[in-house]
C-alpha cells in the first residue's frame, strides 16, 4: 500500500494540471454509443447546390416582321449599301453581301409580269420578239414604232423622191392574271404600191411550269404564227411555228402580194420562182438592266437580229432605239419584194 501511494499521488498531480490548463477530455459525443452500441449517429443529409437552368430564348413570332418581308413587298430583295435602319427579323435575312443588287432585281421579280414596254410584235418584250412575261391584271399599255424602208420599182431602182417609213401602232391589255392580249398594226407612208399592211391580233398565255403560250394571227395577208417560250427578263427562248399561206409564186405580169410571216426567215427558189415561209423558228430575247432606267436590249426572231437600249420612267414611259440586221425578206429581188426596211427602229410606249 505504501508503495502504490506515491504512484496515485503523481497521477492525481498530473490530472489536476491537464485540467487546469483547459484540455479536459469531453466525454459527451461519446455518451449515446456507450449507453447503446447499436446505435450509431445520423449523418446529416448533404446540401444540393441548386442548378440555374438557362432561360431559353422564346421562339420567333414577331408578326410586324413577318408582314413587313412577306405581305408588304413580297418577291423584293434589300439592295446592297441599304442606309435604312434594321427592322425586327433582319437578321434571320442573309447577309449584306449576298443580297441581290437592286440592278438585278428583274432577273428574279419581275419574271411574269416584267415592266419592258412593247415590242414592235404588238405585246410586252424586246424589240422584235415578244417575251414570257405579261402586263399585270388591268394595266394597259399603248406603243408607237417607226422604221424607214426602202422603195424599189420593178426595175431594182431605188425612189429616192422622200423617205418612207412604218409606223407601227400597238395596244396592249392586261386582262387577267397571266393573260395578255394586244393588236397591232403598221401604216406605211406610200401610195405607190398595194402592199399589204396587216393588222395582227396577239395573245399570250401563261400556263403552270414558267411556260408562256403565244401567238399572232391576221387575215389573208401574212402568216399565222404560235409560239412557247420560258425564261426570265434578261434571257428568254422560244420556238413555234408558222402556217396558213400557200407557197408564192412569182409573175410577170405584176406583183403577186407576198405574204411575210412575223417570225422565221424565208425560203425562195430562183430557178422555180416560189417561195415560203419558214414553217419552224426559233427566237430568243431579254433586256438586261444597265441602271435603274435603262435596259440592254437584244432580241432574234429567227430572221433578223437586234441590239439596242430601252430607257424608262417611272416604269410608265419607254423610249427604245436599236439597230436591225438584214433578213430573208430584205434580200428577196425587188419585183418580188418592193418594200425593204432599214437597219434601225425608234419607238416610245405609255403603260397606264
Amino acid at each position: 500500500m505504501k508503495s502504490r501511494k506515491p504512484l496515485i499521488c503523481t497521477a492525481t498531480a498530473i490530472l489536476l494540471s491537464v485540467a487546469s490548463s483547459g484540455f479536459a477530455l469531453d466525454l459527451g459525443r461519446f455518451q449515446a454509443f456507450m449507453s447503446n452500441p447499436r446505435r450509431q449517429e445520423v449523418k446529416p443529409a448533404p446540401k444540393v447546390q441548386e442548378i440555374q437552368v438557362p432561360a431559353y430564348s422564346s421562339p420567333y413570332e414577331s408578326s410586324e416582321a413577318d408582314a413587313y418581308y412577306v405581305h408588304s413587298q413580297p418577291g423584293q430583295f434589300v439592295p446592297l449599301g441599304s442606309a435604312q435602319p434594321q427592322r425586327d427579323g433582319e437578321r434571320y435575312l442573309l447577309p449584306p453581301q449576298t443580297r441581290v443588287p437592286g440592278e438585278l432585281r428583274p432577273l428574279l421579280t419581275e419574271r411574269l409580269t416584267p415592266r419592258q414596254g412593247l415590242a414592235m410584235a404588238g405585246g410586252t418584250g424586246a424589240t422584235l420578239v415578244p417575251s414570257p412575261g405579261v402586263l399585270e391584271p388591268g394595266k394597259m399599255a399603248v406603243g408607237v414604232h417607226v422604221q424607214p424602208f426602202k422603195l424599189y420599182n420593178i426595175n431594182g431602182t431605188r425612189y429616192r423622191d422622200e423617205d418612207y417609213f412604218d409606223t407601227n401602232v400597238s395596244m396592249a391589255w392586261g386582262v387577267e392574271d397571266g393573260i395578255e392580249v394586244s393588236f397591232d398594226k403598221p401604216f406605211a407612208n406610200q401610195d405607190r404600191f398595194e402592199i399589204a399592211e396587216p393588222l395582227y391580233f396577239n395573245f399570250k398565255y401563261q400556263v403552270p411550269g414558267n411556260v408562256t403560250l403565244g401567238g399572232s394571227f391576221t387575215g389573208n395577208e401574212g402568216y399565222q404564227s404560235v409560239w412557247v417560250a420560258a425564261g426570265v427578263p434578261v434571257a428568254w427562248v422560244g420556238v413555234g411555228m408558222n402556217f396558213g399561206e400557200d407557197d408564192y409564186k412569182f409573175s410577170y405580169n405584176g406583183w403577186e402580194k407576198l405574204r411575210r410571216s412575223r417570225f422565221g426567215g424565208y425560203n425562195y427558189t430562183y430557178d422555180k420562182g416560189e417561195g415560203y415561209a419558214d414553217m419552224f423558228f426559233f427566237m430568243i430575247g431579254g433586256a438586261v438592266p444597265v441602271n435603274d432606267h435603262l435596259r440592254f436590249v437584244y432580241d432574234f426572231n429567227g430572221d433578223k437580229f437586234s441590239l439596242g437600249f430601252r430607257f424608262n420612267y417611272q416604269n410608265s414611259f419607254y423610249l427604245n432605239a436599236a439597230y436591225i440586221s438584214d433578213g430573208d425578206y430584205e434580200n428577196l429581188p425587188s419585183p418580188i419584194a418592193p418594200k425593204q426596211n432599214e437597219n434601225f427602229v425608234f419607238g416610245a410606249t405609255i403603260a397606264f
